[in-house]
């Protein structure tokens, strides 16, 4: 059974109609074997079925998949769930952009959008942004959604937007109800959460506004990023 029905095929057709650049989603898949304190694989089938059906209809996007097991980029990464889908645009190495879980519901912009980040036209930067890029730190974003939550795709959206300007900073989109195990450790208990770790720890509740996420970089690193958007 298809993910997108007509309506929606065109849709997401005229939405990427505005795509310049070729970008590609890979897609970790792993096996059956369940690792001792890690979820099992979740919905890796149907992830890649709703991508490969947003690929049919961009020239512009491509579905790669690859085994978590034997993969060498993925282990140099520290990428051990799936499924999870790492964009980038096609050519280049950045790997820092990442969506555990299927980007269903919700979710479903954040995909479309990340597309669009990525394979459209240079980033406008904010006063935030600019002070994003300066960072010199390696942080992590990790931020728990669900495809029910509205509100969701804001803040995986920002923590892309860093990640673009800084390839110093990973950001993951994780869907919590997917990864209940992870969830779990980080004392998930409402969507978004947005976990922030680095040489400190702290996170943010809510699809907060630009610069309170830049905010929150300041408690890691301890510097930077403060401007507002």
């Amino acid at each position: 059974m298809a993910f997108l029905d007509e309506d929606i095929r065109s849709q997401v057709r005229d939405a990427l109609s505005g795509l310049q650049h070729d970008v590609e989603m890979i897609v970790y898949q792993g096996g059956q074997v369940v690792v001792p304190g890690q979820d099992p694989v979740g919905e890796q089938e149907a992830t890649l079925q709703l991508l490969r059906e947003v690929a049919e209809l961009s020239d512009h996007v491509d579905v790669v998949t690859r085994k978590l097991a034997t993969d060498d980029e993925a282990k140099a990464l520290g990428i051990t769930r799936a499924p999870t889908t790492l964009f980038r645009k096609k050519g280049t190495t950045r790997s820092n952009m990442r969506f555990l879980g299927i980007p269903s519901g919700y979710e479903f912009t954040t995909l479309l959008e990340t597309l669009l980040m990525l394979g459209g036209g240079e980033l406008e930067l904010t006063p935030t942004l600019e002070s994003v890029k300066e960072i010199d730190d390696a942080i992590n974003l990790q931020t728990f959604v669900t495809p029910t939550c509205p509100y969701c795709p804001r803040a995986v959206l920002t923590a892309f937007r860093f990640a673009l300007v800084n390839d110093r900073i990973v950001a993951e989109g994780v869907e919590a109800n997917e990864f209940p195990t992870l969830s779990q450790k980080h004392r998930i208990s409402g969507v978004p959460d947005t976990i922030i770790t680095g040489a400190n720890a702290t996170r943010v509740l809510g699809a907060q506004p630009e610069h309170a996420f830049a905010e929150a970089l300041t408690q890691v690193v301890g510097t930077g990023a403060t401007a507002q958007a």
